[in-house]
């Protein structure tokens, strides 16, 4: 669920965009058929999809940025940038107390 909103706020999936089918996003996300309609659902109760009979669910609207939750990769390369320059700050400050 939080993927296929991550990706209508990126417009990877644009407003009137069909989603994949039930069956391809349980396969690309290794769940079962349960979870990719109750993740539709909640998606649609937010207003975000629409389905059409016979036709498919469409993308209805793009997630406001409060509703958009980063992703666990996303969160763990932040990290991963915040220890970097921590590091480096680290090291000019032992060298700055060196210096003195």
């Amino acid at each position: 669920m939080e993927d296929l909103r991550q990706q209508i706020a990126a417009g990877r999936l644009a407003v009137g965009d069909p989603i994949p089918s039930t069956a391809k996003l349980g396969s690309q996300y290794d769940v079962s058929s349960t979870v990719v309609r109750r993740a539709v659902t909640e998606l649609t109760a937010e207003g975000l999809l629409h389905g059409q009979a016979g036709k498919g669910v469409f993308v209805r609207a793009r997630p406001t940025p409060a509703a958009v939750q980063p992703s666990t990769a996303e969160l763990a390369a932040t990290v991963e940038r915040l220890e970097a320059k921590l590091d480096a700050m680290a090291a000019r400050l032992e060298a700055l107390e060196r210096k003195s």
